[in-house]
């Protein structure tokens, strides 16, 4: 019995001591990425970004060749470690120069921002946008399957490696900026009261916007599948047809519909008390890392693919008034990111309660 309930403690521990293995976590994925990135540039082999892919006019980097992306990357990607070794290795107490610690959170933020927005492209949100096609309909369509393992790629597991490194990086500098601030590194206290206070005040605004965009993006949808060429001429709704192009075109606008409900309910009380009807969970706490780590990732997805779009549709010409239905919502993507996420802080900084680190409140 003794041996049952030290062990669960243990194990319910390892996620709140992030703020001691994310930076070396981070300084551990920055070597390996760093020793590949240096295989790239001795090789001339395998770098993951390929100009000539007509996808690349909707990536960030898709104009970067390989002898200029790989060495760049790998002489980051090794500095990162660096710094990250310094940063794993800093003990609360300890003198910081000053301009080493601005260095240091400024780089590991700098290096989660390139990684978390700038690497990841549209596909990465495609994939994520379709998942639920695919997880229904994929065991009973053969030619879903092999259309979907076709278009899967190196460049797809590059992306969710670096997004990976990048929530990780983000962790990581904000252990180490708390920690050498003389803040608690889980929960940040003590806080800047009037900085939690202008989040908190904002975040109801930004979740409606972060709201709203989805519930566009998938009226227009919605509406060609009724036969309304809304943003398009009727032939291309017919050509949309034909290819069976507005099946996605309705899981997409299910999906975002899905995305605008849970979306709401970062400040509905049904966002942090599950609904008496749903059984077995009714009256429970929803966790808030259920609600958090989700709203984190599709908020970083759609800021990226969302840039990625735009600079697609201005480099090939694609956004224009005859266009708006089908490239217009994306415009508003990186707002809607940006909603999100600060949405989600405020959620977080509503539900994150006492401190088990510090006791603070």
């Amino acid at each position: 019995m003794e041996l049952t309930m030290t062990a669960a403690p243990v194990r319910l521990s390892w996620w709140r001591r992030w703020p001691d293995w994310a930076p070396w976590a981070a300084t551990v994925w920055a070597l390996g990425y760093g020793l590949t990135a240096l295989g790239w540039t001795l090789t001339g082999a395998g770098y993951p970004i390929d100009p000539a892919d007509p996808n690349s006019e909707l990536s960030l980097l898709g104009d970067v060749p390989a002898d200029v992306g790989a060495p760049l990357f790998a002489a980051v990607a090794l500095a990162g470690a660096g710094t990250g070794a310094v940063m794993a290795r800093y003990r609360p107490g300890a003198r910081v120069p000053r301009w080493w610690r601005r260095f240091a959170v400024g780089f590991g933020g700098s290096l989660a921002l390139v990684l978390l927005i700038v690497v990841p492209t549209t596909r990465m949100l495609a994939l994520v946008g379709y998942l639920p096609m695919i997880v229904v309909l994929g065991p009973f369509d053969a030619g879903l399957r092999a259309d979907v393992a076709s278009a899967l790629g190196v460049d797809h597991v590059h992306q969710l490696v670096a997004l990976i490194g990048g929530f990780l990086w983000a962790a990581a500098t904000v252990a180490y900026a708390r920690r050498t601030a003389g803040s608690c590194a889980r929960c940040g206290r003590p806080d800047r009261a009037a900085s939690v206070a202008v989040v908190r005040r904002w975040g109801r605004p930004a979740v409606y916007v972060a709201a709203a965009i989805p519930a566009l993006y998938a009226a227009t949808r919605w509406l060609w599948v009724a036969g309304v060429p809304i943003g398009m001429s009727e032939r291309e709704l017919d050509e949309l047809a034909a290819d069976g192009a507005l099946l996605a075109a309705a899981w997409l606008g299910s999906f975002a519909l899905v995305g605008t409900v849970l979306t709401l309910g970062l400040v509905q009380r049904w966002g942090e008390v599950c609904p008496r009807w749903m059984p077995g969970l009714g009256g429970r706490r929803v966790p808030v890392g259920l609600a958090v780590v989700p709203a984190s990732v599709v908020a970083v997805l759609v800021t990226s693919g969302g840039l990625g779009l735009i600079k697609g549709g201005l480099s090939e010409g694609l956004i224009g008034a005859e266009d708006w239905a089908a490239v217009g919502p994306a415009l508003l993507w990186p707002l809607w990111g940006v909603a999100l996420g600060w949405g989600t802080l405020a959620y977080w900084l509503r539900r994150r309660g006492r401190c088990t680190d510090c006791g603070l409140r």
